[in-house]
């Protein structure tokens, strides 16, 4: 098995990396049974009780799953979800090797594999363990941004006075897309990221559908992006995501376009950049 890496902190994992860490885990776990939990931070426990936590040792792993950016481990009718949040990672380490900073849960799976979850800064992020028919944090979620259907997307976006970046962006409109992936999808669609959603017409918001399901695809496929500094995503098996390869706007701003040769800008929306081409985003 592969060091894992750490995740970065600074970059949310988005619906292809988790994606990406739902595979991974349900390759290497599904169908073996918990050996032990620890919870290492209580108040990481944010849906269920430390009691119902430990009910899930002895219960066989099912399946891993994903919704939104959160991943989901089947046990029967009850799940354990993983909420990734800002600066999420789950992976796999073999047991008796030394845990780093920041894990607060640590499943044991006969075999000897752990799957270790650690989160810097806990934002948006926490563990829930969810009863049969109990929604807990789904309840929020929009439809999935790679499932959605035409029509139902452009329901949900127009007549939105907010910034096509910002309606991309809100988990309870689309779920999944966060900053990397709305600056790529609205660059193959031509859309800048800060025309209102009102003010587009059907027939590019169908555009706009067309590439964030093509986007999200793309990045899947490639095993989502890794960014090239000291602490870039890594899958819970270690391997790290290609797609970064392919951004041709994201983290971007002040070289030049890859499709005009203009000089990519870049803007502040809800406190996140974005970046863009002002000439083939209109």
């Amino acid at each position: 098995m592969r060091r894992a890496l750490r995740l970065n902190s600074q970059v949310m994992p988005e619906l292809p990396e988790a994606e990406t860490i739902a595979r991974a885990l349900a390759a290497a776990l599904a169908g073996k049974s918990v050996a032990g939990i620890r919870l290492r931070r209580r108040d990481f426990l944010k849906t269920g009780s430390a009691s119902r936590l430990r009910r899930l040792v002895g219960q066989r792993l099912d399946t891993v799953s994903r919704r939104g950016k959160c991943v989901l481990m089947h046990f029967g009718a009850r799940r354990l979800l993983l909420q990734l949040g800002m600066s999420g990672r789950a992976y796999l380490h073999r047991a008796g090797q030394r845990l780093p900073a920041h894990t607060h849960l640590v499943v044991s799976f006969r075999g000897g594999l752990q799957l270790r979850y650690a989160n810097v800064r806990r934002i948006a992020a926490g563990v829930h363990v969810l009863a049969p028919g109990q929604p807990g944090p789904l309840a929020e979620l929009g439809p999935d941004a790679d499932a959605i259907g035409r029509d139902q997307f452009v329901r949900r976006l127009s007549g939105r006075s907010s910034p096509i970046k910002a309606a991309l962006m809100n988990q309870s409109i689309l779920a999944g897309v966060g900053n990397i992936y709305s600056d790529e999808a609205l660059f193959r669609a031509g859309i800048r990221p800060t025309r209102r959603a009102s003010r587009i017409s059907r027939r590019r918001l169908l555009r706009l559908h067309s590439a964030v399901r093509q986007v999200l695809r793309d990045a899947v496929a490639a095993g989502g992006s890794s960014l090239g500094d000291a602490t870039p995503f890594a899958s819970a098996d270690g391997g790290v995501g290609y797609f970064t390869m392919s951004h041709r706007v994201y983290g971007r701003y002040g070289q030049p376009c890859f499709r005009c040769g203009r000089k990519l800008r870049r803007t502040i929306l809800g406190g996140r950049s974005s970046s863009y081409c002002p000439n083939c985003q209109k």
